[in-house]
């Protein structure tokens, strides 16, 4: 239970007998995620009634791949759907999350921090994959009132100069993840409204003792209006980022890692995780 999505979303030769087995043993569904009684009698269409999304953008699980467009969400975040304390926005943000292609600069992190520290202040936020950016495709996610974060790559090799121009006004925030060393995307740069530096993700302090994530997430809850967020909150947000699960192979439809980022953010994984609201 709770991982619906993911255990429908097998890949190969799977047989029709193991999805069938798999679909009565967590009952009714709605996208692919396990429905109250409530939900199951009154035929909502969304994964909650109280929710404003439409069905359409949830992932059905089936047929999930890498490129999957639909909206995933982990177990605390689904709790919205069942009066579990998170509020929607008066005035959702659209957030833009973007890097180059396999650019190392810890842009996963990025993407992650964003969900993360939306789900600390309890405020709903629907995330995707979107590799090609167009007005319908935004416009539509941003129906359910719900904060919408997108992860995405270049945009020169997808769209043209003109789409993107159509595109941009809808964006609230565009993040973009940098490294030294590493070439900058000249064109999401020219859109950025804040840049997070890989090296300031991973700093250090003169003991030792990894500072640098806690700075850089508090300087973009801060960029993004999220309020309220204490210190321990933060640090409850990193180590949250630090322990995130791993794929064994292919794409987590959740989080978006790959078994190559395995460092989370250039950072390897503590030995031990330490306690809730603790140093990270």
């Amino acid at each position: 239970p709770g991982r619906c999505a993911r255990a429908m979303a097998w890949s190969g030769p799977t047989s029709r007998l193991l999805r069938a087995c798999a679909v009565a043993a967590m009952g009714p569904s709605i996208g692919g995620m396990r429905m109250t009684p409530t939900q199951a009698s009154s035929g909502a269409e969304a994964y909650g009634a109280g929710d404003r999304m439409p069905s359409k953008m949830d992932c059905r699980g089936r047929f999930c791949h890498s490129e999957c467009e639909g909206r995933h969400l982990d177990d605390v975040e689904r709790q919205r759907f069942e009066g579990g304390g998170f509020h929607y926005p008066p005035q959702p943000s659209l957030v833009v999350a973007a890097s180059r292609d396999m650019g190392r600069t810890a842009s996963t992190w990025a993407f992650n921090a964003v969900r993360l520290l939306y789900r600390r202040a309890s405020e709903a936020c629907d995330s995707y994959w979107i590799r090609r950016l167009t007005p319908g495709k935004l416009q539509e996610r941003m129906k359910g009132g719900a904060h919408v974060l997108v992860k995405t790559h270049e945009w020169t090799d997808q769209i043209s100069q003109a789409e993107f121009e159509q595109v941009r006004p809808l964006f609230t925030h565009v993040l973009v993840s940098v490294r030294e060393g590493f070439p900058e995307d000249p064109a999401w740069m020219a859109a950025a409204t804040h840049v997070i530096h890989f090296e300031d993700i991973v700093e250090h302090d003169e003991n030792g003792a990894p500072v640098g994530a806690c700075r850089v997430l508090r300087a973009l809850a801060e960029h993004l209006g999220i309020e309220g967020l204490s210190d321990d909150d933060i640090r409850e947000v990193d180590r949250q980022l630090m322990n995130l699960p791993m794929p064994r192979d292919g794409s987590d439809p959740v989080t978006k890692h790959w078994p190559f980022h395995a460092r989370r953010g250039g950072r390897p994984r503590p030995a031990s995780e330490p306690a809730p609201g603790g140093d990270p």
